[in-house]
């Protein structure tokens, strides 16, 4: 499970640190950072796993426009109950904001405050599982994870299981209109785009590879949110395959023929079956989109539940009064910026009786008349707007 979440120099983040649960919601204003914590999640994920290059994935315009540094620093905090606390930690130098060249300059993992892995611009070092005796040092590359490079041996598997633990990290900002139902990809599709647009390369393999997680999302959607759905089945059409959602009696239509809100629902019924089949981590940008409001409240309700029982993590954005009335009391994190300033994260500090007073306002209607202070938000937000109790009649 991630845990802690740091960045400086990173787009709208300054010295942010940003800490996690099982379930994490991240509320505010647009601009303030929930989606870019997202896509920070992604690009992490792609550098570690090997699915991107350093100048790819941290290009030199992703430094803050008001900091004059050149240098991003970002540190990850996961927990793994098997192994314990893993500390990763990233630094990429980039050689003038003008210009597009940059290096890693660090990039270490440590296990319950000993080193795994050491890797500099000059020199990468990595340490076997007892983290005793001699390290091996190994030839440095300036844009590729020294840790993606690692092949699996029987005395690195902690360091595996951190990999894992990425390769296992769904990052979703969905984008219906870009999903095609025709896949053809020479290589598997082990981890879907945030956009979703390669979903029909994902599900084949996820068809291939992860069988009880495919079956138990065409369950959940045959007694959820498609009635009459079937299964799913991939036709091949010359080099390629073409998704197909097969409805009762027999009824084939392909995956792009379904409305914006068929196909959010058939991705997130997949991603969170896929979660539940790798206990990894799920992270959802407006989940509720394109959604009908009698299916946004039972899919918020059983992600809250994966998570309290520890199933998947969950980690979402939420601007519907649905997602922010049923979640934020209890799992809300607010996040607030000045318009070309850093960003900060508050945790939201509601009490008892706010919480079980029925007359107390809603804290979607908190928040869209700027009441922010009710919310238990901390200076300098707070300051700035007129002072109200934690109870409106």
């Amino acid at each position: 499970m991630f845990v802690r979440l740091y960045a400086d120099n990173y787009r709208c983040f300054s010295a942010f640190t940003l800490e996690f649960s099982s379930l994490s919601v991240l509320l505010g204003s647009n601009g303030t950072g929930k989606s870019t914590v997202l896509t920070l999640f992604a690009k992490l994920r792609d550098f570690v796993t090997g699915r991107g290059r350093s100048l790819d994935l941290f290009p030199p315009e992703t430094l803050c426009r008001w900091d004059k540094r050149i240098e991003q620093t970002f540190e990850l905090g996961v927990k793994l109950e098997e192994h314990g606390e893993y500390v990763y930690r990233l630094r990429i130098q980039h050689q003038a904001k003008e210009q597009a060249l940059n290096k890693v300059v660090e990039e270490t993992l440590s296990l319950n405050g000993k080193p795994l892995f050491e890797g500099t611009d000059q020199k990468v070092r990595l340490h076997n599982d007892r983290q005793t005796g001699n390290p091996v040092e190994l030839l440095p590359d300036w844009h590729v994870s020294g840790i993606s490079r690692i092949y699996e041996r029987a005395d690195n598997k902690k360091l595996i299981a951190f990999r894992r633990a990425f390769e296992n990290t769904l990052v979703l900002q969905l984008n219906p209109a870009l999903v095609s139902a025709v896949t053809s990809e020479k290589q598997p599709v082990e981890i879907p785009r945030p956009d979703c647009s390669d979903f029909a390369g994902w599900l084949r393999h996820v068809v291939a590879t992860r069988v009880l997680a495919s079956r138990e999302a065409e369950r959940s959607l045959s007694m959820g949110g498609l009635p009459g759905f079937l299964a799913f089945q991939s036709n091949p059409s010359g080099d390629a395959w073409i998704l197909q959602c097969l409805f009762q009696p027999d009824i084939p239509f392909r995956l792009d023929e379904l409305s914006s809100g068929q196909i959010a629902l058939v991705i997130l019924e997949t991603a969170m079956a896929v979660a539940k089949n790798c206990g990894g981590a799920l992270l959802l940008d407006e989940p509720s989109n394109f959604l009908g409001l009698p299916e946004i409240q039972p899919l918020l309700i059983r992600l809250e539940d994966f998570a309290a029982q520890r199933r998947f993590q969950v980690l979402l954005t939420a601007h519907h009064p649905i997602a922010v009335d049923l979640l934020a009391s209890s799992h809300g994190v607010w996040l607030e910026r000045e318009p070309t300033g850093p960003t900060r994260a508050h945790r939201l500090q509601m009490t008892d009786s706010t919480m079980n007073d029925k007359s107390a306002v809603r804290i979607s209607d908190l928040m869209a008349r700027g009441w922010v202070s009710a919310l238990g938000i901390s200076p300098p937000v707070a300051a700035q707007q007129t002072a109200f109790t934690t109870t409106v009649k």
